[in-house]
């Protein structure tokens, strides 16, 4: 594809990885009070959707809250890796694959850990080596879904232009 006719395309993913960043980075670096009360009432829906039968104990809330929150934290770290592996390896298709790879990993890591490692400064909130690691999970499993989609791609393409250069001998 063309540098002209591939721009769009390369806006558009940029576009994609920047709201989703700014998504992550709003939520990560908000009061802790403020975080709470925002997802309260979706967390709180979910819950009378999934034990119509009662309401739950507090226990049993605090760990529905949690399971959600970490869920919602892996969904959104890997599609950070996703369309930010995508975003680097489009805008960059001059370099080489190693530098690509390189860059993108630094990125993507450098998200996940300053959008938890950052929440020190932040009042009532705190930092997490778990929450950390499983973001830096998340973004490095968008990378390697991303990574190995390439690479088979690049098998396949290989493959049939090896059979093809057979077929015309």
């Amino acid at each position: 594809m063309g540098k002209k006719k591939r721009w769009p395309l390369v806006l558009l993913f940029w576009l994609m990885f920047i709201v989703l960043v700014a998504g992550v980075a709003y939520l990560s670096f908000q009061n802790g009070e403020d975080a709470k009360q925002l997802g309260k009432s979706m967390i709180t829906r979910l819950a009378e959707a999934q034990h119509p039968q009662g309401a739950l104990t507090d226990q049993e809330m605090n760990d529905f809250t949690y399971m959600i929150r970490q869920n919602g934290r892996v969904i959104a770290f890997l599609m950070i890796g996703i369309v930010g592996t995508i975003t680097i390896h489009i805008s960059c298709s001059k370099c080489n694959w190693f530098v690509k790879t390189c860059i993108t990993i630094l990125i993507l890591v450098a998200i996940a850990y300053l959008t938890e490692w950052l929440k020190i400064y932040i009042p009532s909130r705190h930092y997490s080596a778990e929450e950390m690691m499983i973001s830096m999970m998340a973004v490095i499993t968008g990378f390697i879904v991303v990574s190995a989609a390439t690479l088979m791609i690049r098998i396949v393409k290989g493959f049939f232009r090896l059979v093809t250069a057979d077929h015309s001998l």
